[in-house]
């Protein structure tokens, strides 16, 4: 890890299975980041993770003492705003599927959200964010706005995520279920998609030579890296162990047990 930190000016670093596990810290990730403001290195947290709002976010990690200010925090619902501002998703008519949270979140950024169930059919376009109180209403009426012609906007394509238990179903669990009602395009938001990416490196103001890539997913977080420029470390804290690397495409530049320097 010591090679990381003296090659590298940027950090693009993942939340789940790499900084805390159910929400808790996970050993050596304070220090790890204490380390990182002590070298006067820039980093921000990027995660699939849409339950909560990014400001959310950067209060609960800093009430877990992991020094985080507002804004450090990026997550598909940034993106989802970020690509409404620059004119690439219209702000008419969009139903969310989502936290009470969240959707209060976009509400507040000025996002032109349809409340009610009943008017699916005016939903243009439509986005679905995994939560603990996903319902089957919400599984039924998401698959009728798509079967009417809206567009489906997902936060992440992952299929589960871990926790302390095993892994457990994510966002692209609920999509896939979805897609079995009626097939579509489904537009991601999160990783391992160009445009999160993209924001990442964009609030880090680094350049994509100097920066890396922290995660414990493959798929979302090495394999995002590598197609949008950056190096990546694998943390093994997650989801993913060692053997699972030996048969995948995208390998990480460096591999390691956990976060400690």
């Amino acid at each position: 890890m010591k090679k990381v930190l003296e090659k590298y000016k940027g950090f693009i670093i993942d939340l789940d299975g790499v900084v805390y596990l159910d929400k808790k810290p996970l050993p050596y990730s304070k220090k790890f980041i204490n380390k990182l403001l002590t070298l006067n290195k820039k980093y921000v947290f990027l995660t699939n993770d849409s339950s909560l709002s990014p400001d959310e976010y950067s209060r609960l990690l800093s009430s877990k003492d992991i020094q985080c200010k507002k804004g450090q925090v990026i997550n598909p619902i940034n993106n989802f705003i970020n690509l409404i501002k620059i004119g690439k998703i219209i702000n008419k008519n969009i139903m969310v599927f989502a936290s009470t949270k969240l959707k209060n979140y976009l509400v507040k950024s000025d996002i032109n959200i349809l409340e009610k169930y009943e008017d699916y059919k005016r939903a243009e376009s439509i986005i679905v964010s995994g939560n603990i109180n996903f319902s089957y209403k919400d599984l039924m009426y998401a698959s009728l706005c798509v079967q009417n012609g809206a567009k489906l906007f997902a936060t992440s394509t992952d299929n589960s995520y871990p926790t302390k238990m095993g892994n457990v179903p994510a966002t692209g669990s609920i999509i896939a279920a979805i897609l079995k009602t009626f097939n579509t395009k489904v537009i991601n938001l999160g990783k391992p998609s160009k445009s999160i990416f993209s924001l990442a490196l964009k609030e880090l103001g680094t350049n994509k030579s100097e920066t890396i890539t922290l995660g414990d997913n493959l798929v979302t977080d090495i394999q995002g890296a590598r197609r949008n420029g950056v190096d990546s470390a694998l943390i093994l804290t997650g989801k993913t162990n060692k053997s699972s690397i030996k048969n995948f495409i995208f390998k990480p530049n460096y591999v390691y047990e956990n976060l400690k320097i």
